[in-house]
């Protein structure tokens, strides 16, 4: 595969190319950052129309964000609840930029 890109920045600094991804995974990370609102913007800043962000939390991660809140931040990113998979302790919600 040749077109996948992995990045190591601070979410939120404004470091994201704008609309240069298809896809975004944030696998139990979401609650390590620091400011989360700014973060969720700037990955939906960087997706194209219609792409996805996918946003798994687990417990006991002591950090974990329940499905509510992640539910919340990401409407409030303007992204769009495409599908959501697991229970409490483990889940998976999908969000989509409407495009």
């Amino acid at each position: 595969m040749r077109n996948i890109t992995f990045l190591h920045t601070g979410l939120g600094e404004g470091k994201l190319p704008p609309a240069a991804f298809d896809r975004a995974l944030l696998v139990t990370v979401l609650g390590e950052i620091p400011d989360r609102p700014a973060a969720l913007r700037e990955i939906y800043a960087s997706l194209k129309p219609g792409g996805f962000l996918s946003i798994t939390e687990v417990l006991p991660d002591p950090d974990y964000q329940p499905r509510s809140k992640v539910k919340k931040l990401a409407r409030e990113a303007g992204f769009q609840i495409h599908s959501e998979y697991g229970n409490f302790f483990t889940f998976t919600v999908n969000v989509v930029k409407p495009g």
